[in-house]
């Protein structure tokens, strides 16, 4: 099965070089009071990671292995052609888990801590609750299974999803002619920042993960207002003053 350490260990790497990259060029907050609270929650992150690996990742396939209804995995098409389809399926996937824990109640308790960061920047790709790991992967492993989706496929998706993340957090703006042009395929740090706003309006939009497909598709697509007129981060009463390894581990609760 997956290596899930070592896709989770990818976008920490990338978010220590991009961080290190903001702070030269972009954003001088990009190395700040958060970095602390962030690397423990990275070691708590990366041990959940490797606990689900070990004691839940095969007992969950073969309780769901039934629920199968087709199988992308014996579709005779080429290699490349079977790969593409694959990435762009498991972004599906994907973009339906973050709706979803967008939309129930007791998943936007796990998410919502990584919408209340303030400032948003590459560090921000880290900060997800452990529970949120669980049961994001829960949900991905549950669509890969009922489509087949080859592993190594998934595998593939999980290694570009981590370097994208890092990507799309960056405190950055594209020219607005490149943007325009990586956009039409690609979810960019503008485009996802608006994702991470304050607003209900705005925030409820741009779910889409390395593809901006879904989003068109599913009408969930906002491509407008600048980032330096939108404040981040969540309604006050959920809001953090500070990013503290005690409020991220109570933070569910709350």
């Amino acid at each position: 099965m997956l290596p899930e350490h070592l896709v989770y260990l990818l976008p920490t790497t990338s978010v220590v070089v991009f961080s290190l990259v903001e702070k030269l060029l972009f954003d001088r907050q990009a190395l700040s009071s958060k970095t602390q609270p962030i690397l423990l929650i990275v070691l708590i992150n990366l041990v959940v990671s490797l606990g689900f690996s070990a004691a839940l990742l095969i007992p969950f396939v073969m309780l769901v292995a039934p629920l199968q209804l087709v199988s992308i995995a014996q579709l005779d098409i080429p290699g490349f052609a079977m790969v593409s389809l694959s990435l762009l399926i498991i972004d599906l996937v994907y973009y339906i888990s973050h709706r979803l824990h967008h939309r129930l109640p007791v998943l936007w308790r796990l998410h919502r801590l990584h919408h209340s960061d303030t400032h948003v920047n590459a560090q921000t790709t880290l900060l997800h609750h452990p529970l949120e790991l669980v049961s994001n992967n829960l949900l991905v492993i549950l669509g890969a299974v009922i489509l087949d989706i080859p592993a190594i496929c998934l595998f593939y998706y999980s290694l570009i999803l981590g370097l994208h993340s890092a990507f799309t957090h960056l405190h950055l703006t594209i020219p607005p002619k490149v943007e325009r042009l990586m956009r039409g395929f690609f979810i960019t740090p503008n485009y996802h920042r608006r994702h991470h706003a304050k607003a209900l309006k705005v925030s409820n939009s741009n779910f889409g993960m390395v593809f901006v497909y879904w989003d068109w598709l599913c009408n969930t697509a906002l491509f407008h207002d600048d980032k330096d007129s939108m404040d981040y981060g969540i309604q006050t009463q959920e809001t953090p003053k500070v990013i503290n390894l005690w409020h991220f581990l109570i933070n569910p609760l709350r």
